[in-house]
């Protein structure tokens, strides 16, 4: 059987019982992953405290024949792979100990971009959230900034969406093999975050892994070991973000929480790490770019988005409307302007395709960024 480096890299992954840290280990003592797999090798001379049992437990001719199917596909379907002596590694994730050895990817994106945040929340988002992430993509949009999350329904895939919107380049992180998408809703997207240049998808199982409970843990030390904070945006009392958020503090990489009332339930995570100092308090992204010490690459100041930009006269006194009352229902609004309901409604409607407005329960509308 033929075998190369990418061989030898995914049968160091396929070995029962080495994990990362004992992975980074032999690499260290045996300088390349190719002599692990040399016939005439001593892993007890060449590594101290190797018992002879252990290395008959590693069996490396199973490991191999995994590897070549995961090769095989690899190749015919276009997967890129990075492995941890390479120097373009995710140098961030390089810090972290349990950090992965392998990463396969698809698209076109930088493992060590200059910023680099993880966007993390429940997959129940409330209107509340899709404020703050509206608003937060907005700020960061002109300051370079790679954004990483998971791809899971609610505030990561809600969040890659923002960022294809405003061309920031964004990540997602799968808990499963580049043969599928999960959840399968997000297929379109992540087929532009493929097709995006600064974009693309990311992980550290071959295909035919399954999106299994126990993946998303491992997914969530990717999200946090790469970057250089976590965002939650919204999270129950327990959930993956509030995993990520803790991973991040072992990492010593900043955290950042937006709070929310006492009595809703999605804010109680991010609540909790507030509390306790587990996450910096912010309330808007110029929060973030204040506390991250963020400027500007091009030097051009800063411009705040015009609410009323492209806007036309009923248009703009609706959303000025809108924006005093910050939560109002048609009738009221229709009673403010002296406008037909009839009329409002078509206008809301189109206010809201455009993302100004957002709908919220009991037929109230309110505006899509904070402002």
């Amino acid at each position: 059987m033929k075998v190369n480096h990418l061989n030898h890299q995914v049968a160091l992954t396929r070995l029962e019982g080495v994990g990362a840290r004992k992975a980074k280990v032999l690499l260290a003592y045996l300088g390349s992953e190719s002599k692990l797999f040399e016939d005439k090798i001593n892993l007890r001379t060449a590594i101290p405290g190797f018992a002879k049992e252990r290395f008959r437990k590693l069996n490396r001719a199973k490991a191999l024949n995994e590897a070549k199917s995961i090769v095989d596909y690899v190749e015919k379907h276009n997967i890129d792979s990075t492995f941890f002596t390479h120097k373009d590694y995710p140098r961030r994730l390089k810090e972290c100990s349990d950090g992965p050895i392998l990463l396969y990817h698809q698209g076109n994106f930088d493992f060590n971009p200059p910023k680099t945040i993880a966007i993390v929340g429940t997959r129940n988002m409330t209107s509340y959230g899709k404020q703050l992430i509206n608003e937060l993509i907005a700020a960061i949009a002109p300051y370079n900034v790679q954004v990483v999350s998971g791809l899971a329904y609610g505030v990561d895939g809600y969040t890659h969406e923002k960022c294809l919107e405003h061309g920031i380049p964004t990540i997602g992180v799968l808990g499963h093999g580049l043969d599928r998408v999960y959840p399968s809703a997000h297929k379109n997207i992540a087929r532009k975050m493929i097709e995006t240049k600064g974009c693309g998808l990311l992980t550290e199982f071959p295909h035919n892994t399954k999106p299994d409970r126990e993946n998303f843990p491992q997914r969530n030390r990717i999200v946090a070991g790469m970057t250089d904070a976590t965002i939650v945006i919204e999270s129950g009392a327990k959930g993956g973000s509030l995993i990520t958020a803790y991973i991040a503090n072992g990492y010593s990489r900043d955290v950042f929480a937006f709070p929310g009332n006492v009595d809703r339930p999605f804010s109680k995570g991010c609540n909790r790490l507030i509390s306790e100092s587990k996450a910096h308090l912010i309330t808007n992204g110029k929060d973030l770019i204040r506390l991250m010490d963020w400027k500007v690459e091009d030097k051009e100041a800063v411009v705040q988005t015009d609410l009323f930009e492209g806007l036309n006269g009923d248009e703009k006194s609706v959303v000025k409307t809108i924006k005093e009352f910050e939560k109002i229902s048609l009738d009221v609004l229709s009673v403010r302007l002296k406008k037909p309901v009839n009329f409002l409604s078509s206008l809301l409607l189109g206010l809201e395709l455009r993302g100004v407005v957002m709908t919220l329960p009991g037929k109230k509308y309110t505006l899509s960024r904070l402002c």
